[in-house]
């Protein structure tokens, strides 16, 4: 998935049932009600790099819980990519749910304009394991990482 715009829908970009070595680059997601981009169901192995996600109603990028262990997106980079002022005054530019295991999130540029509130850049969740957090920037956030996990 490339160089796609995508403006007003439901979410932007959903990876669901084993989308597996998949690349979504270089696109662009405005005013999604829930999430930009969202991974889920045996959802591993793919690079989802460059992509600029804007004004999402819940969260810029997401991982979802799925049914447990085996079921998340697991072994995915994200990388590159921008997301400005997402969700309400307690969401998450990044949100990481569930079992979700083996993530790295590399020189992102996570922004929010609109005050810091209780928005957060990151939130991990006190299930996941094995994300890396190299090189990111955040930027206007009350935490720049939730960590759950601790």
């Amino acid at each position: 998935m490339r160089g796609n715009t995508i403006v007003g829908c439901h979410i932007g970009l959903f990876f669901c049932w084993g989308v597996k070595y998949a690349l979504a680059e270089k696109n662009t997601i405005e005013d999604t009600k829930t999430a930009g981009i969202s991974v889920g169901h045996r959802d591993t192995d793919n690079l989802i790099r460059g992509n600029t996600v804007k004004r999402s109603g819940q969260a810029g990028i997401v991982f979802r819980p799925e049914r447990g262990p085996g079921f998340t997106g697991d072994c995915n980079t994200v990388e590159g990519n921008t997301v400005i002022d997402t969700g309400g005054e307690a969401s998450a530019a990044v949100d990481v749910q569930g079992t979700t295991v083996g993530l790295v999130f590399r020189k992102n540029q996570l922004m929010e304009t609109r005050g810091a509130a209780k928005r957060v850049g990151f939130r991990l969740g006190k299930d996941t394991k094995d994300i890396t957090l190299d090189g990111n920037t955040t930027e206007g956030f009350a935490t720049k990482v939730d960590d759950k996990r601790k």
